[in-house]
């Protein structure tokens, strides 16, 4: 697939200069959590003001994610040649971990142990980090728009970049990404419209057994088509997401769970939106 030529229009609110300016790149994922370089959209993508809104509203909700944070924290991720990695240490000191994710009610508690090994006149290490988050709804509604708001510019950076595993940018370049089907992402994500209600997606703790540092590292997305809409699987670090792309508001539930019926996972699923409700 080639990548699309940078088309100096934005993503999200389809303004073109001299309505809109483009003086900076957009990162799909933080810059705080360890994305240097990996996934950087070029300056005419994201217009400023919709760039600005992002760094100031949403990136906080991901910053205070509590599996988010702890694992940015255990493996004190960089951005090393263009791909995420764990830092390296030069006496060989390397973790292995086990997260697990406990759902009642609108809380999630979350206990994670990571086994240190290779520390000089240690022997192997293992701690313990518990936290626990009692979601507010307005907690879940920018935890909604920002996952929602990292799926879309990943679709727009395999599009406009050319990255990815071959068989998803096959899929993703077949996609107009200003098609106005993704009018209910882009209200979503930049305006929390409709006010009613949360927009939900699935969420899913794949962590099971111990994981390494590699195996944590990892990050992404994929697109499918289900029916006649477009989803999107967000891995962030082994924590996943799958959101419509396309679904109306007052279906997207309804269709999240018509997926979740034709999947099997032996891992945690719930959903995020007005309250957590687990699906299993």
């Amino acid at each position: 697939m080639v990548a699309k030529s940078v088309p100096y229009r934005c993503i999200w609110c389809l303004e073109e200069p001299p309505s809109a300016t483009f003086g900076s790149e957009s990162h799909v994922l933080p810059e705080c959590v360890g994305n240097i370089a990996q996934q950087i959209l070029p300056k005419g993508i994201v217009c400023d003001n919709c760039n600005q809104f992002f760094g100031r509203r949403l990136e906080p909700t991901l910053i205070n994610e509590p599996i988010l944070s702890t694992l940015v924290a255990i493996l004190g991720l960089r951005d090393i040649g263009s791909q995420f990695t764990y830092q390296h240490s030069p006496s060989g000191v390397h973790r292995a971990s086990h997260i697990a994710a406990e759902v009642s009610g609108n809380r999630i508690v979350l206990t994670t142990q990571y086994e240190i090994e290779g520390q000089p006149n240690k022997p192997n290490e293992v701690r313990t980090i518990s936290k626990c988050k009692d979601y507010r709804r307005r907690d879940l509604a920018f935890l909604s728009r920002a996952v929602h708001k990292i799926a879309f510019e990943t679709l727009a950076h395999n599009q406009f970049i050319g990255t990815g595993i071959q068989r998803y940018r096959k899929e993703s370049g077949d996609i107009d990404i200003f098609d106005r089907k993704f009018n209910v992402i882009r209200t979503w994500v930049r305006r929390g419209e409709p006010q009613s209600s949360v927009r939900p997606a699935l969420r899913i703790q794949r962590f099971g057994e111990a994981k390494t540092e590699k195996q944590l590292s990892q990050w992404g997305g994929e697109a499918h088509y289900f029916q006649e809409g477009i989803y999107y699987a967000l891995n962030l670090f082994n924590d996943w997401y799958i959101m419509s792309l396309t679904s109306l508001p007052d279906r997207v539930e309804n269709d999240l769970r018509s997926w979740r019926k034709t999947q099997e996972f032996h891992n945690t699923v719930w959903m995020v939106g007005d309250k957590l409700q687990p699906t299993d």
